[in-house]
């Protein structure tokens, strides 16, 4: 029989596994009646509490949970700054960073995790951390913020980027340049936060009048490859008429399109818009340069080592989902369609 969970002494005592972590670390906020029910149940699940290996706060450990990356996770362009907004608050509140890469052939948490050698877990991003993973970390009762990242299915601590009023944003910017045939690369399906940048390109075309056309909304065909978003341009580029303008779900993607477009003859923006989304620097120096939607890297990370840092203390009350807000910024490769 596998190691039980409190999770499991929730279900028995009818609470949330929130009210079996304040009750277990000895926190105020539950009522008596409710803390007999939660002993009760750790008596008949029988729960046995894992050593604690937490620590004082000036030696304490928090892991770094990520997925596997193309590049390590401090030379990738948008989670570089959430790293550094990490540990730069990290060390002002006296933790050590443990990074820990989500292996999904495993199966299993990370070693740190499961025996609990930290005092708690930030979750970067998405992709491989999926919902069940964000559930079965929660269950382990350790304190707990996903970065760039929500659960769906439980409420879990989360700091996001406002993703969809970012994409709403920037459409918002062709439409106001005369633009209406406006196509959309979209990213992986598993990045939820790629899904909301796509609602805001939505949202926007609705309130314009904008039918939206199936076929300028291009899925995601190269998913891992080097030149995001080179193969979708160049199945946008088949249509005729072409898009005068193209929203790119992330910089990177956009870069990638910006090179099926030169392929082609074209030139950006004379020919066809082109905008990105993230903000990083790889779209500041292409050429042209990239208007785009900026995030808040660093200050998300920041924001959520200061969140987890009041979960770990006990002050946590309620689970919170904080939003940071996005910055639209205009550069070369937009202008008024020629068409």
């Amino acid at each position: 029989m596998s190691a039980r969970t409190i999770k499991d002494v929730a279900d028995a005592a009818g609470v949330s596994t929130a009210a079996v972590s304040l009750f277990l670390n000895g926190r105020p906020g539950i009522s008596q009646a409710t803390r007999d029910r939660i002993a009760a149940a750790i008596r008949t699940v029988g729960y046995v509490p894992r050593t604690n290996g937490r620590r004082s706060a000036a030696r304490a450990f928090v892991g770094m949970l990520v997925e596997q990356l193309p590049l390590p996770v401090h030379a990738d362009h948008f989670y570089s700054g959430v790293v550094a907004g990490l540990q730069s608050e990290a060390d002002r509140l006296g933790y050590n960073l443990a990074l820990s890469v989500v292996d999904p052939q495993q199966g299993g948490l990370p070693r740190l995790i499961a025996e609990q050698q930290v005092a708690g877990v930030i979750a970067i991003g998405g992709g491989d951390i999926t919902d069940a993973l964000l559930d079965r970390l929660a269950d382990e009762g350790i304190p707990l913020v996903a970065v760039d990242n929500q659960s769906r299915t439980r409420q879990i601590d989360c700091v996001v980027t406002d993703n969809q009023q970012g994409g709403y944003e920037v459409t918002r910017h062709l439409i106001e340049l005369g633009h209406r045939r406006i196509a959309f690369i979209c990213g992986p399906a598993k990045y939820k936060s790629l899904g909301e940048r796509y609602q805001g390109y939505r949202q926007a075309l609705l309130e314009a009048g904008i039918p939206l056309e199936e076929e300028l909304v291009q899925p995601a065909i190269s998913s891992g490859l080097p030149r995001k978003g080179y193969k979708e341009m160049r199945q946008l580029l088949e249509l005729d008429p072409l898009p005068t303008a193209v929203f790119a779900a992330s910089d990177r993607t956009a870069v990638g399109a910006l090179e099926a477009i030169r392929e082609r003859g074209l030139r950006v923006p004379d020919d066809i818009s082109l905008v990105g989304f993230d903000g990083v620097a790889l779209g500041e120096h292409a050429d042209p340069p990239l208007t785009t939607v900026r995030t808040r890297n660093y200050e998300m990370g920041v924001v959520a080592m200061q969140r987890l840092d009041t979960l770990i203390a006990g002050r946590g009350v309620a689970p919170m989902k904080i939003v940071l807000y996005t910055d639209l910024v205009v550069r070369q490769s937009t202008a008024p369609p020629s068409r």
